[in-house]
This record gives C-alpha cells, structure tokens and sequence, in this order.
C-alpha cells in the first residue's frame, strides 16, 4: 500500500518519491521471499501520461512490480476515488458556498467505500489467486451534481452546487493555499483527466459488481466531519 504524503510540503518531488518508494518494494519482496503480492494500487494504474499524480501512485508503481518473477503472483487492486477524498471539498463548501472543480458534474464518474476496499483485499487473501490479476473496487457511480446534493442535504445546505473552474483557476488557488506547485499542478492534471473520460476507459472495460455502501450512507460521516471542521 502506498502510504500517503504531504502535498502542501515544498521540497516533496513526487516523482522521486514514488520511484524510490516503488523500488524499496521490489527489493522487499525479493529479500523477503514472499510469493503472493497483494497490491494495492488505484484508479488509473494503466495509464502512463495525462492522470497526473496518479501516474506516480499507481502506474509507475504498478510498473516496477511487473519486473518480479513471473512466478511470484501478484493481485492488483485498483479502488476508484475513495469517498473520504470528498472531504477536499469542505473548505470550498465552507468558504464559496459550493463544490468547486475543474470537471462537469453531469457525468457519472465511479466512488467507493474504504471498507469495501478492505473487504476485496480480505477475500484475495482468503482465496489466493495464483498468476496475475487486476481488480477493480467500486461502490457507487453517481454524477457529480448528485454528490452535490446528496452531501448538501446532509450538512442542511440543500442547494448545495457544484461549480466548475479553469484549471488555470484552480492551480492558482491550490499554490495561493500553500500546496507544492508541482503536486497542485499534478492534482489539476488528475481531475481534468477525468473530463474526456481518459481516467475511467480501462475501469468500465472490467466494470466490478457495485458494493453495497452508497454515497447517501457516507454523507452522514461527511457531515459529522463538514460540522467539526473550521473553515482555512
């Protein structure tokens, strides 16, 4: 698993980071000996240019491991935007009034639940799969202009909208707010990959069964969290 990082640090190369901490991997699992590798990666793991930080995260990382013996098994978990990353939002909700983006909110685009996620990666180490395998996890496809309402209705703002941007805007806002300018500039690459579809043409060519925790069951943790937080 990838452990997560700080975005908003100044001398964090993403790219260095991710390469190096890719590599540590493979050295431990030569040195280990350990023959099944469970991975767990995320959406866009098949894409090697225009999904911004995702390529670090998940392609490149993907890529090294790919260099272990072919008769170490290696099961590739790929979980789509988890729900707790629409905790992002809250300080644009808070400050503008709205959920503000870079992408249309009239496309649905896939979500899921962390214990879902969990739940994949318990089943594969219950039953091992020998050989090499990609799974995608998902909870709940749903646009954009839903997520908005379903969370607004949530947190007691029921016009809740979301509203678009230029990336230009949002990157300027994103460094104005402290982020690294390389990571902002990664983050906005990401979320505009998802406007042409680019991000999701690999997930709904293997399309997963839906879990069972929908959006309207995490807008009540949204809330709790939307309601303890200050505003920047």
């Amino acid at each position: 698993m990838v452990p997560p990082v700080n975005f908003f640090d100044r001398n964090l190369d993403i790219t260095t980071y991710y390469s190096k901490l890719g590599n540590n991997f493979l050295q431990a699992i030569h040195q280990s000996g350990v023959r099944n590798v469970i991975h767990l990666s995320g959406i866009g793991g098949d894409i090697s240019e225009g999904n911004g930080f995702l390529k670090f995260i998940s392609n490149d990382i993907e890529n090294i491991l790919k260099q272990l013996p072919g008769d170490i098994s290696i099961i590739t978990i790929r979980p789509v935007g988890l729900y707790y990353n629409l905790f992002f939002f809250i300080n644009a909700i808070k400050t503008r009034g709205a959920m503000v983006s870079v992408y249309e909110g009239d496309v649905k685009e896939p979500w899921v639940s962390p214990s879902e996620v969990a739940t994949a990666i318990v089943e594969e180490i219950i039953n091992p799969y020998k050989g090499r395998k990609i799974r995608y996890v998902a909870s709940d496809e749903i646009t954009p202009n839903e997520v908005a309402k379903i969370l607004g209705e949530a947190i007691g703002k029921p016009d809740l909208k979301w509203v678009v941007i230029s990336d230009e805007q949002w990157l300027t806002g994103l460094i104005a707010a402290g982020m690294n300018p390389k990571s902002a500039k990664e983050l906005v690459e990401m979320n505009a990959s998802k406007r042409n579809s680019l991000l999701y043409e690999d997930y709904y060519r293997n399309r997963p069964i839906l879990g069972k925790v929908k959006l309207a069951e995490f807008a009540k943790e949204f809330a709790e969290v939307y309601n303890s937080t200050l505003p920047d």
